[in-house]
Formats: structure tokens, C-alpha cells, sequence
């Protein structure tokens, strides 16, 4: 780690300026106190991730949102929207406040070494060789996935989602003026697995296209290459289009490895599209900028072109956030995968001993767990297989707990009895919800 980006806990939590960290060196000694109840997670403590930072009054979706949706009832643990409650990387808010500081706002592209921070990043932490001719701008990954859809598939083509799996590609399925085909991914012994009959049956009934979640939200896999080479050659066969949505990559807990798609070999890259953004890993989802790429730069033409994506002048303060973010926010990174990890084992700790009717199992990849509530559906009188048992889980979890958590239907048909969890807080406000929905059980 260079002098540049050592920044210690008076950096984090006070904030500095911008002066300071853009122009000169910071070489002041990190901190060295040990993140609460992370055991033997290894953190560099860079930055104080315990800070109990207050989003409340932003107007965001996760806080400010629910507490309205949720009146007359107090929600002091959102852990829904997924977006996390850590103050951004230093470095982001001294760009931004530094550009804030020029007093024009003209026509402006994105930061010269824009698209180079995106190929560095991409090629030290995965050995990823992105072709920089083809990257293009999207105002967040939804974005990118549209184009390719809109561009690849005909009004009425099927489109496969292995599910549970992201909510909005729900709807932008369908917005892109194609057809939803759910195909259910398969649970056994607690590991998700492609159900590969069933999605070669839709390739057979003209499937044109598969949105592939990696790492997938909500459930955490990680796919291994075994399990996406499978599924690449069956897509590769019936010559359906590989979406990657590759958002979550940057979160991956120590026991897990995520392999890029379009890492697999050439076949398997020139039949994909990969999207990604800092949105998730650097917490800018409000900056609406994220990015796509491709090995087959036809298909990104046509894209471009048929597709209509013209997103050449991005949103400027997104492109420089992240642009900072990927310049300079590799040991902020570092950091936030360490104390994830520590929350998903405390999660999985907290179960197994003291809330027994939920049942969780560390996962891979992603700031998201993915909880097996159903015997606490069951307590309160909804039995397994009523459809919507989720509705009530979250109702319940709000009123008598204080706790916003997502209802696993939302993903598709294979969700209900789950819910998800957003692990993106500190370890205080995790123990704290974890503590109130036990309350909330016992008193069932």
C-alpha cells in the first residue's frame, strides 16, 4: 500500500480535504485497533468500518424510505435495498469535492485514465483481460442489460433466469420486449447448482439469451468453472447470448473465488457480454454509472448501434467517482471483504446458537444472505408452499422486531420461505437486528 492511500481512522471518519488527499501525500500510521467481533478476519484497519455513520434525512431508499413506508412502526435495521451504511472511500469524496470546486459544468467526458483504472482493476484482482475498444458507459448494469437484449433478441424471445435470482430482471426482461423463462435453480445439500436439462429444454423452445448472475444475488454462489463452462456450452450450442451480470464480484468471502465469465476462453467470451459497476462495491449506486464490455467487438457495435446505446457523455460525477474508486480504493476494498466476511460468519454463529428457527450457511460472494426462514413462517401459521409466506415474514420482522428484511418471492418462485438479509452494515447494527428478531421468535 503506498503512502498515497494510507489513510487513518481521523481520515475516515472525519473526512479529508481534498487538497490534502488529491494532491499531496498522506502517510499518516494506520490504525490498529481490531474491528469488533471479526475473530480472525485479516483487515489492514485503513479504515474504521465501526463508525456509526448516520445516513438518516439523505432521502435514500434504505433508511429514509422504509421508516416512511413503515409508520407508525420504528425500523432502526433497514437491511433491505442493498446498498451498505459505510461511509464511501476517502479518495471518492475528495474527486468529487475538488471538481465541485470548479465552478462550471459544461459538456465533460469521462476522466482520461477512465477506461485504463477500469482494465487495471479488472486485470490485477482477476486476471481479467478487458478489451478497453469495447467498453461502454451504462447508466448502471440494468442499463447494459437491456441494450444486449434489446439488440440480440426479437420482440417474444425467451430469455433464461435461473432463479431466485435479482429482482429487476424481472421487469427489464419484459422491457426489452422479450419473455421471461424462469428456470429453477437446484438445492442440494445447502449448494445451489444450474438445473441444465431444464435450461436446455428452453434453449430447445428458442431461448435466445441468458442473464447470468455471477456472483448471484441473493443466494451468494460463486459459480465454479466447471458449472459455468456447463452452462457456456449449452448456451454457446443453441447460440443464445451470455449476459454477465458480474455487479457483485468485488465481494467474496475467503473461502470462495469468483471466476469472470468471459474468463473462461475464447468461445465462452466472444457469446458474452459482462456488465459491471462500482456501484455496489464502492457504495455509488446514486451516481447511476456503470460499465460493459465484450471480447466480440461486432457485437458491441451492433450494440451500440441497434441496440441504441449511445451513453458516450456519462453522468460526470459518476464517472469520476468511480474513477477515484478503482484508482485508489483497492485497500478500501480489501477491507470491506474482510469485515463482510467476519458478518457472515457472526450471521452464521448467531443462528446455529440462538435463533435456531432461522437457518443461514456462510456464502460465497455478494454483501447479501440469504436466510431459511420458513420454520418461523410455520410458528406464525403459514405453512410451506402458501405462496406469498414472505409478505408476512417481513411484516412480522418490521412490527415486532424493527428489522427490514426482503421477502425471498421477490427472486422467484424458489424464494418463499427465504429471506434477504443486507450484511453491508457494522457489526453493532447486525448484532443489534440479529438480537431483536430472537426476541421477536421466542415471543411467537
Amino acid at each position: 500500500m503506498t503512502n498515497k492511500t494510507t489513510l487513518d481512522r481521523r481520515f475516515f471518519m472525519k473526512g479529508a480535504g481534498a487538497a490534502a488527499l488529491m494532491g499531496g501525500a498522506v502517510s499518516i500510521p494506520a490504525t490498529t485497533a481490531a474491528a469488533k467481533g471479526m475473530g480472525q478476519t485479516h483487515m489492514s484497519m485503513a479504515y474504521d468500518l465501526n463508525e456509526n455513520f448516520n445516513r438518516i434525512g439523505s432521502g435514500d431508499f434504505k433508511w429514509d424510505a422504509i421508516r416512511r413506508a413503515a409508520q407508525p412502526h420504528n425500523v432502526p435495521f433497514p437491511m433491505g435495498v442493498a446498498d451498505m451504511d459505510f461511509r464511501t472511500c476517502p479518495h471518492i469524496t475528495a474527486a468529487l469535492q475538488q471538481r465541485i470546486n470548479h465552478h462550471n459544468w459544461g459538456y465533460e467526458a469521462a476522466p482520461a485514465d477512465y477506461k485504463a483504472n477500469i482494465i487495471s482493476w479488472n486485470k490485477t484482482r482477476y486476471g481479467q483481460d478487458v478489451d478497453g475498444s469495447t467498453i461502454q458507459n451504462c447508466i448502471g448494469v440494468l442499463d447494459g442489460v437491456s441494450s444486449a437484449l434489446r439488440t440480440w433478441c426479437k420482440p417474444g424471445d425467451k430469455v433464461i433466469l435461473h432463479t431466485p435470482n435479482y429482482s429487476s430482471f424481472f421487469s427489464v426482461i419484459p422491457g426489452a420486449l422479450c419473455e421471461l423463462a424462469e428456470s429453477d435453480l437446484i438445492l442440494k445439500d445447502g449448494v445451489y447448482d444450474f438445473d441444465y436439462d431444464d435450461t436446455e429444454k428452453l434453449l430447445k423452445e428458442g431461448a435466445t439469451a441468458i442473464i447470468l448472475c455471477n456472483p448471484q444475488n441473493p443466494t451468494g454462489n460463486c459459480w465454479t468453472a466447471d458449472q459455468l463452462r456447463k452452462l457456456g456450452d449449452l448456451a454457446n450450442q443453441y447460440n443464445a447470448l451470455m449476459i454477465a451480470d458480474e455487479i457483485h464480484c468485488d465481494f467474496v468471502n475467503k473461502h470462495a473465488k469468483y471466476i469472470p465469465y468471459a474468463s473462461l476462453g475464447e468461445a465462452y467470451a466472444m457469446n458474452s457480454v459482462t456488465t459491471k459497476s462500482t456501484s455496489k462495491s464502492f457504495n455509488l449506486a446514486a451516481h447511476r454509472t456503470g460499465y460493459m464490455f465484450t471480447d466480440n467487438k461486432e457485437l458491441m457495435a451492433k450494440i451500440v448501434e441497434v441496440g441504441n446505446h449511445h451513453r458516450g457523455l456519462l453522468n460526470t460525477m459518476g464517472t469520476i467517482a468511480s474513477n477515484a474508486a478503482y484508482k485508489h480504493g483497492a485497500t478500501y476494498m480489501d477491507d470491506m471483504q474482510a469485515y463482510i466476511d467476519g458478518n457472515s460468519h457472526f450471521l452464521e454463529n448467531f443462528c446455529a446458537e440462538n435463533m435456531k428457527d432461522v437457518k443461514y450457511s456462510v456464502h460465497e460472494g455478494t454483501y447479501l444472505a440469504w436466510l431459511d426462514c420458513k420454520a418461523v413462517a410455520a410458528k406464525l401459521g403459514r405453512p410451506e408452499g402458501d405462496d406469498r409466506m414472505g409478505d408476512m415474514l417481513k411484516k412480522f420482522f418490521i412490527e415486532k422486531a424493527g428489522v427490514n428484511i426482503n421477502p425471498g418471492e421477490n427472486y422467484g418462485r424458489t424464494g418463499a420461505g427465504y429471506m434477504r438479509m443486507n450484511l453491508g452494515t457494522t457489526h453493532a447494527k447486525l448484532h443489534g437486528a440479529l438480537n431483536a428478531m430472537k426476541k421477536a421468535i421466542d415471543e411467537i
